[in-house]
Parts: structure tokens; C-alpha cells; sequence
């Protein structure tokens, strides 16, 4: 219930949506804004949880280390899971969509991953089973709490929905004066968290650091040399998700997260299984992101030396 929380309100919830308008600024600024350039800018966007939460190096907040060990200073299983999967599709890329099929108006190169087919049904549906024994958990299979903590977020949701509804993603794209305000907010959030927040998580060797900073330059140099998108905005496709199926799949979530909550013995079984799943699925989707990008860009230089 982070809405509920002064932590969440003062810093979780503005760390979320600063980063997001932030890359999603960027992305746009210099019109690299297909899903696989908005996928690398939320691997960097995910970054944030070694500066300000050091999970990536310490392992989560319950736990006692890196839960299958470190690579080069870094945990392997964290770092995969939301540096890889998580926050780059469900922190960034997900909201991006869902604010384009609100307002009915989405790029170009979207389309085709908000049309609406019985495998990509299939698919989320799955996702939300498996997704609500996650919210389930974090809120101790407490119906009250947990209930109370995806009614918010859905609220939340709606009241973008209201408040959207004249506008697009390009809105978005605000004067650079606001564009500073959002830069000077994180970069104080980012000192302040890293030296006040849990500073004995702090590593005390190079490697960590370089490792985080290497994932920094990654990304960076794949977008800097892809290809430009088409940003010039379209009408949201008459056989792509709409506002109704969202409407449907949230209660579908409700309904998930109660359940999950009723069996909390087979939910944590769920879990486990979906989170070590995501541990793989992270690395997989990285390297096809990344070779995908590598191979465009020669594609690129092929066409120019042309």
C-alpha cells in the first residue's frame, strides 16, 4: 500500500514516474521510441536499484545476500529479474502502452504489440495468475492489504484515464525547464538514498561499480546508433487492446490477488517457480534485445556505405 505510505509517497512513487517521464522524454527527443530502444532505456531506468536501494549489489531488503550469488559484484538473480525483465517491461514499457491505448492514439511501431489476438490474450492472462501471487506475497496474503493496494493502483490508473482523455503521449514531451526539474530531483534522490539509505549495503570494492556502470554504456550505445522511429502519432488500430479490455483485465487481477490470497501455500510455490523462471527469462531477452540491436546497426552501416 505504498500510496498509504510517506515512503511511498515521497519517494517511491516519484521515483517511479520521474524516471519514466524522464526516458520516455528522451526517447521521444530523439525519436528512438520502438519497444526494443524503450526496452534499453528501461534497463538503465531499473539501475536506480543499486544507487538508491542496492539491491543489485546487497540483495533484497529481507534477505541476507544476493540470492544465487554475485557476478562481478553484482547479483545475478536480482539483476536479471528486474534489471532485465521486470522494471524495463513492467516499470516502463507497460505504462507506455497502457497511457497510448487510454488516450487512442499510439506510434506507429506499437501497434503491432497492442493488437489484440487470442495468443497475446492467452498470454497475459497467464501473466496476471502468475504476476498476482507477487502482489499477494508482498502484502502477506492479507485480503485487506492486498486489495486495498491494487484498488489504489488501478484508481491511480483511472484517474490518468480522466485526466488523458484530450490528450496523447505527445503531451508528455514537455518544455526542457520541467525536463531540469525532473533531472535535478533524481539526481538528488540518487545522492541522498546512496549515502543515507542502508549505507552498509554499500560495497567497499570497484567491481560492483564498474559492472553497474558497464550496463550504463550498453544500452546507451545500442539506442545512440539505431535507427530513428516514426513518432508521428496514429489512431489506435479498431483490432488493438482497448479501454474495455483493460477494464476487463484489472477486475481479472482482483480476482487473481483474492485467490492468491485464499491458497497462500500454492501461491508461494507459484512464486518461486515464476520468479527463478524470470531469472532466465531476463538473460534471454537481453541477449535477443542486444543482437537484435547489434544487428540492425550493421544493417545500417551496410545501407550508408551504400
Amino acid at each position: 500500500m505504498w500510496f498509504l505510505d510517506l515512503w511511498g509517497i515521497l519517494i517511491i512513487f516519484p521515483l517511479y514516474l520521474f524516471h519514466v517521464l524522464f526516458f520516455l522524454w528522451i526517447a521521444i527527443e530523439y525519436k528512438k521510441t520502438n519497444i526494443h530502444q524503450l526496452y534499453l532505456f528501461g534497463i538503465i531506468f531499473a539501475l536506480y536499484e543499486a544507487w538508491v536501494t542496492k539491491v543489485l549489489w546487497a540483495g533484497y531488503m529481507d534477505s541476507a545476500g544476493p540470492g544465487l550469488g554475485t557476478i562481478f559484484g553484482v547479483g545475478l538473480a536480482e539483476f536479471s529479474v528486474l534489471s532485465l525483465l521486470w522494471h524495463p517491461i513492467m516499470s516502463f514499457i507497460v505504462p507506455i502502452l497502457v497511457f497510448q491505448v487510454l488516450t487512442g492514439k499510439i506510434f506507429p511501431g506499437h501497434a503491432d504489440y497492442l493488437r489484440k489476438t487470442r495468443k497475446s490474450s492467452s498470454i497475459l492472462f497467464v501473466c496476471i495468475l502468475l504476476f498476482s501471487t507477487f502482489i499477494a506475497n508482498g502484502n502477506s496474503f492479507n485480503f485487506i492489504s492486498a486489495n486495498i493496494s491494487v484498488l489504489g493502483t488501478l484508481l491511480l490508473v483511472f484517474l490518468v484515464y480522466r485526466v488523458s482523455k484530450d490528450r496523447d503521449i505527445m503531451s508528455l514531451h514537455f518544455k526542457k525547464v520541467y525536463l531540469r526539474l525532473i533531472v535535478i530531483y533524481l539526481i538528488v534522490l540518487y545522492i541522498v538514498t546512496f549515502v543515507l539509505f542502508l549505507p552498509e549495503r554499500i560495497p567497499v570494492t570497484l567491481t560492483p561499480y564498474i559492472s553497474v556502470l558497464l550496463f550504463y554504456a550498453i544500452p546507451l550505445i545500442v539506442i545512440s546508433k539505431s535507427e530513428i522511429s516514426d513518432i508521428c502519432l496514429v489512431e489506435l488500430p479498431d483490432n488493438s487492446y482497448s479501454v474495455k479490455d483493460l477494464a476487463r483485465y484489472s477486475l481479472l487481477l482482483v480476482l487473481a490477488v483474492n485467490f492468491a490470497c485464499l491458497v497462500p501455500s500454492v501461491s508461494t510455490t507459484v512464486l518461486g517457480m515464476t520468479y527463478f523462471s524470470m531469472v532466465f527469462a531476463g538473460i534471454v531477452l537481453f541477449l535477443a534485445v542486444f543482437l537484435k540491436g547489434i544487428k540492425n546497426i550493421r544493417a545500417l552501416k551496410s545501407i550508408e556505405k551504400h
